[in-house]
């Protein structure tokens, strides 16, 4: 017959060997409780470095979020001051075009003249002494 499936366990068995394989048992309950232990010691610690994982995840999200934030405001800068350029330079074709200047046959040593001298300022030109006169 299989002993296995005897009526008890301990069947037959002496006092001594009974407290032998409770000594046994105990000491395998014991390494047990040490193994389950350090198993949920390993878990808590597994715990902490989820959670600081997940705080460290928060932060690096908030401040890609900010990030982001910040290239937007930055694109929209950009775009703005484009657009401010662009009517700048079309103003000022603009008044190229509307306001020319008249060109004269006379010109004061050069093409380029005092802002006195032009036929469309406002004051009266103060002459300037010669440079000869300066250097004297």
């Amino acid at each position: 017959m299989n002993p296995i499936r005897t009526r008890g366990r301990h069947r037959g068995a002496t006092p001594a060997e009974l407290r032998a394989t409770h000594a046994e048992d105990v000491r395998t309950i014991d390494a047990l409780r040490g193994t389950v232990a350090d198993l949920m010691a390993q878990l808590d610690r597994a715990g902490i470095d989820v959670s600081g994982a997940l705080e460290d995840v928060r932060v690096a999200r908030a401040e890609l979020a900010q990030a982001e934030q910040a290239v937007t405001d930055r694109d929209r800068r950009i775009a703005d001051l484009e657009r401010r350029l662009a009517v700048g330079v079309r103003a000022e074709h603009v008044i190229a075009d509307t306001q020319p200047c008249p060109v004269l046959d006379r010109f004061e040593q050069g093409p380029v003249r005092r802002l006195g001298a032009s036929p469309l300022a406002d004051t009266v030109e103060i002459p300037r002494p010669d440079s000869a006169e300066e250097a004297a």
